[in-house]
């Protein structure tokens, strides 16, 4: 059965941002655009509201049904995974995301997940594969653009790469990010001869 996309994909990846800080210093959480038909929606609705109402395990369950149902589909592992990821479950993220890439490899929600997880182990080589990974599938993803951008501003150290990406990110979300906005003025200062760099 070929599932479609619909508003279910706002909810959750509002409900799964809800309290991530958008500044330079955190890692951004976002759910992946969710396919849905009728009775997927239902469940859906349903993991959304458990996951509302704090119970992650019922809305993980009301997953894994999704997944057993359209056992091709890898978007109801993303979740599974993100579900995961938020509890601090690395592992258990982790394997969840291969899951999905295995069924479906053109998810980047997955390698987005891949990155996030990489991310949190401290493993950037690894978190940047990922991020660029997800980015050659979907270009448009603003996450993966503002989590490359912390990993070259932070860890490669590289302003220029860290810019562009600040940049493409605050494009895609039309700029409402006043944190990262700011920050990014900071770092241009920092490149422009009178910006305070030591270069001349």
């Amino acid at each position: 059965m070929r599932m479609r996309n619909n508003y279910l994909s706002l909810m959750i990846v509002l409900l799964l941002l809800a309290g991530c800080a958008g500044t330079p210093e955190s890692v951004v959480q976002e759910a992946p655009q969710q396919q849905a038909g009728s009775e997927t929606e239902v469940d859906m609705s349903a993991a959304i509201a458990a996951l509302n109402e704090g119970k992650p395990l019922i809305a993980e369950a009301l997953l894994r049904g999704l997944a057993q149902r359209h056992p091709r589909a890898g978007m109801p592992w993303v979740n599974i995974g993100l579900i995961h990821f938020r509890r601090g479950e690395w592992d258990r993220a982790q394997q969840a995301a291969e899951k999905a890439l295995a069924l479906q490899p053109e998810i980047n929600e997955a390698d987005y997940l891949l990155g996030l997880v990489a991310h949190q182990r401290r493993d950037a080589p690894l978190a940047l594969k990922h991020y660029q990974a997800s980015l050659a599938k979907e270009q448009q993803h603003a996450n993966s653009h503002y989590n490359l951008a912390l990993l070259y501003d932070t860890y490669y150290q590289d302003l220029e790469k860290a810019l562009f990406h600040y940049h493409r990110y605050l494009e895609l979300i039309d700029g409402e990010d006043e944190a990262t906005r700011s920050w990014v003025r900071e770092l241009e200062g920092q490149l422009t001869p009178d910006g305070g760099s030591d270069e001349s």
